[in-house]
């Protein structure tokens, strides 16, 4: 069961990234990356848990498009879990991907966000390093144009 954890540090308010970077990814990516996000879309729900969010993705991105889930929402303690149920790597190499968030205070008003991921291979699937690197910096990418884009705009997502 391949698990990876990765921590990044960011000068933005933690409740600032949480709205942005989990309540509202789905209006906010599209935006700020649409060289590989040309779409994000509710297909059930209103953004809270047991939302599924459809992603579709240009060519850039090495598939059309995912699903995921909203498993837990928590906004008082600044904590976001979403799974994925169809698209990226799921049956090809995954039975189920699983991302907690969780954003803390960090330094001089800043943050430090805890990205856990847990993955399921399919039996007989072989889940590389490459794969996993892959979506890492995928992860990074994303948390800095959220990031970039909080520090150039102060007014947005204000508490």
């Amino acid at each position: 069961m391949p698990i990876f954890t990765e921590e990044f540090t960011s000068k933005v308010a933690p409740s600032k990234l949480f709205q942005a970077g989990a309540v509202d990814s789905h209006n906010l990516i599209p935006k700020l990356m649409p060289e590989a996000v040309s779409s994000a879309t509710l297909l059930v729900g209103d953004g809270g848990v047991g939302t599924v969010k459809l992603f579709k993705f240009t060519d850039v991105v090495p598939y059309d498009s995912l699903k995921e889930r909203v498993e837990l929402l928590d906004k008082e303690n600044l904590e976001y879990t979403h799974s994925w149920i169809e698209g990226g790597l799921l049956g090809a190499k995954l039975q189920s991907a699983t991302y907690n968030i969780k954003i803390h205070p960090g330094a001089d008003g800043g943050s430090v966000i805890k990205i856990t991921v847990d993955y399921q291979p399919k039996p007989g699937a072989e889940l590389t390093e490459a794969d996993i690197n892959a979506d890492k910096e995928e992860s990074y990418g994303v948390f800095q144009a959220v990031e970039a884009y909080l520090l150039a705009n102060p007014g947005v997502y204000a508490a």
